[in-house]
């Protein structure tokens, strides 16, 4: 969730200064002596190799343009196989994003708006009347999240029916009426999931294929990647006294709209300067969905959502993107829309461990761009 963009950890943070206090000049434009930072950069990436530390791939892009991308460690650490900016990581909640672009296409073609009721799609549904495809989008459904409750009866290795899944937030009901709070539930990306199944008569696997990773020539990015037998799909790891374990398997077809995506650092750079270029939305539809949920009762969130995405202040720059974690994996993809800038970040290590996602792309900004003065509007 993004308000894991706060966690701190003493030892992380000493190791991301050391990572950072030298990809800042590998990555600067033009610097006479950046090659000796690149080495040092990858002598750091070589302590992590030397300790079969799962690794990580990034991406920093100015203006069109990618100014540096590595990719350090094994994505497999039995087999031995390193990771490349074509290993295909677990993105996790990157997916909603995804999520929400699928809903405005149906809603630019007319064929759902998201101000329709739940209970147009799914009547049963606790609140169905009141709740709207744009409270499921901007988490303000008030829709209970299987993240916070420990009783959650499915085992994530394996995969959970939908109406199995729907029963059970059936039975959970809601935290608070609709549009009056925030609270992130990934259950409302579930059922978002659903509901461009439901219009479009295809599975969103195939939706987003057709309409997004095809057109956009993201040739590494799918719903619900079988790491079997492809080198290319990283393993996800946990430590134990610094050994890393493989984690427990998720079954991503449960998630669906919330978390199933797998992707590559390649792959999410062409679709955020797709994205934020005009090339996937309307104008209008891309503003709704880099709009923050107005409340009219005085309520302050913690976090300001758009469609899929956060927006915040980030070392004095506007970003937008959203961060992700699930068993073994983590990641993060940030844009900075007036200095035209991404920053991506995948690893295939647990986010309890190793929570340098946020701690990577925050302290990137401020570092790399810090000094750029972007034309604000």
């Amino acid at each position: 969730m993004l308000k894991r963009r706060k966690i701190t950890i003493a030892v992380i943070g000493i190791v991301c200064s050391f990572f950072l206090s030298k990809f800042v000049h590998a990555s600067s434009e033009a610097k006479p002596d950046s090659a000796i930072y690149v080495d040092s950069l990858e002598s750091f990436a070589s302590g992590i190799l030397e300790s079969s530390f799962p690794g990580f791939s990034y991406l920093v892009s100015k203006r069109g343009k990618i100014i540096s991308k590595g990719s350090f460690g094994l994505a497999n650490v039995e087999k031995g196989i390193k990771n490349s900016e074509d290993t295909v990581y677990r993105v996790a909640s990157i997916t909603k994003q995804f999520t929400a672009v699928s809903v405005l296409i149906l809603a630019d073609e007319g064929k759902l708006s998201i101000d329709d009721k739940l209970s147009k799609y799914f009547p049963a549904l606790p609140n169905s009347s009141r709740i709207t495809i744009r409270h499921l989008l901007t988490h303000t459904s008030g829709m209970w999240d299987q993240e916070r409750d420990e009783d959650f009866p499915f085992p994530i290795d394996q995969y959970v029916e939908p109406q199995e899944h729907l029963s059970y937030i059936s039975k959970k009901g809601v935290f608070f009426q609709p549009g009056k709070e925030w609270r992130y539930s990934g259950n409302g990306y579930f059922v978002l999931g659903l509901i461009v199944e439901k219009v479009s008569g295809k599975s969103l696997g195939s939706f987003m294929e057709e309409r997004i990773f095809l057109p956009l020539k993201m040739k590494n990015t799918g719903l619900y990647a079988n790491r079997s037998g492809n080198p290319l799909i990283a393993v996800g790891y946990g430590l134990e006294n610094g050994v890393p374990y493989k984690e427990i398997d998720t079954n991503m077809k449960t998630y669906n709209g919330a978390a199933a995506l797998c992707s590559t650092v390649n792959d999410l750079f062409i679709w955020s300067e797709a994205l934020h270029n005009g090339k996937v939305l309307p104008k209008e539809s891309y503003n709704q969905f880099i709009e923050p949920y107005e409340f009219d009762n005085g309520f302050v969130p913690s976090v300001k959502y758009g469609f899929g995405i956060g927006i915040e202040e980030v070392g004095g720059h506007h970003t937008i993107g959203h961060p992700g974690q699930l068993k073994g994996f983590q990641s993060d993809i940030l844009r900075l829309p007036y200095e035209e800038v991404n920053v991506i970040f995948l690893s295939n290590l647990n986010g309890h461990h190793f929570p340098v996602k946020w701690r990577v792309t925050d302290k990137l900004i401020k570092a790399l761009y810090g000094d750029i003065k972007g034309n604000q509007k």
